[in-house]
């Protein structure tokens, strides 16, 4: 059976297993929303049409990187009248992305520039900040240090709610890794299986390596809300080993490719023939790429397991992420039915 159809089944089973738990504990339909993870935000008319069209009412937007010294990468631009081409009602929520080695020796001043750096990039939209999420990786070796920014951040941007992202391993060993003193974590459930070099790996997600962290996810201690994935990505490997993943390379744009041929095998692959560039990375002669696509299925999927675990206080689903290479796989009968699938 082809993996699709394997998805579509276990979405099936899964909500059919689930369904009387939810229709005890289901409490109002989650807010929608959608993660914005470009570094310039001007959102083409597809874009827009779909926050309208899907009754969106959150965009977390990438705010900015800090690295691991401690240094502000990539800041978000806001083109003069983007924020106006926005929904009106549509509430922004800033994230920052920290490297958890940032933890290891953080820099005693990291929460004085990152509430500064916060509000900078939020000016342009013209309203109050309500919510500020902190997206990092942490682990039991830093999470001291991690949690310390956070309680120190909390100090400087009083009233501004506080959210954390949560992944399935902070969930299942958390006695090890500690809970967030934050108001709200988001799930990430995606990113959970093993990042493989061979073809038919499944890294963005995997629906037996999900299964065995949800058995505590009920009793997390914090209101979780949940993101599930929408992205796709090519997997770049040179002599069996991954370089690394060409999040800016869409599988779809690979058959048309000349310096591409299909590898032997069925696998879905492709190899290098000459070597050239795509959107800035070096391929050599010779490299291998693995498309790995996040279907609406598999996202389907994805819901159909976590929801059973979630508790009835969910308060938004968020899916990574938003753009219109990704609007362009998921048509909007199938986002539609994802965002109707978590209650």
């Amino acid at each position: 059976m082809r993996r699709v159809e394997l998805l579509v089944c276990l979405a099936i089973a899964l909500a059919a297993s689930g369904c009387h738990r939810r229709a005890r504990e289901a409490g109002p339909a989650p807010s929608r929303a959608f993660y914005f993870w470009r570094t310039t935000l001007a959102l083409t008319p597809a874009e827009q049409h779909a926050l309208v069209e899907h009754r969106v009412t959150r965009l977390y937007v990438r705010a900015f990187d800090i690295d691991d010294a401690g240094a502000l990468v990539g800041p978000l631009t806001v083109p003069t009248g983007a924020a106006a081409t926005l929904p009106p009602d549509l509430e922004i929520v800033p994230v920052v992305f920290l490297r958890q080695a940032l933890f290891r020796h953080p820099p005693g001043d990291l929460a004085a520039r990152v509430a500064q750096a916060v509000v900078e990039r939020m000016t342009p939209f013209g309203a109050a900040i309500h919510e500020v999420q902190l997206d990092c990786d942490w682990t039991d070796r830093t999470h001291d240090a991690y949690f310390a920014f956070l309680r120190d951040l909390h100090t400087r941007m009083p009233g501004v709610v506080q959210s954390a992202t949560i992944r399935l391993h902070q969930v299942k060993y958390r006695e090890r890794t500690g809970v967030p003193p934050v108001e709200r974590g988001m799930l990430m459930f995606y990113n959970m299986g093993e990042l493989g070099a061979a073809p038919g790996a499944h890294a963005i997600f995997d629906p037996e390596s999900a299964a065995k962290y949800l058995g505590r996810l009920g009793e997390y201690p914090l209101p979780l809300d949940v993101a599930l994935p929408l992205w796709s990505w090519t997997v770049h490997v040179r002599d069996g080993v991954i370089v690394g993943l060409m999040q800016s390379t869409d599988p779809s744009e690979l058959p048309a490719l000349d310096f591409l041929v299909r590898a032997p095998g069925g696998g879905g692959g492709f190899t290098v023939t000459r070597t050239t560039f795509l959107h800035g990375e070096m391929l050599r002669e010779g490299d291998a790429l693995q498309p790995e696509l996040t279907t609406s299925a598999d996202t389907l999927a994805a819901a159909a397991l976590v929801a059973p675990s979630l508790p009835a206080a969910t308060r938004t689903l968020a899916l990574f992420d938003l753009s219109e290479r990704n609007l362009a796989r998921h048509d909007s009968h199938s986002l539609d039915q994802i965002f109707q699938s978590v209650r």
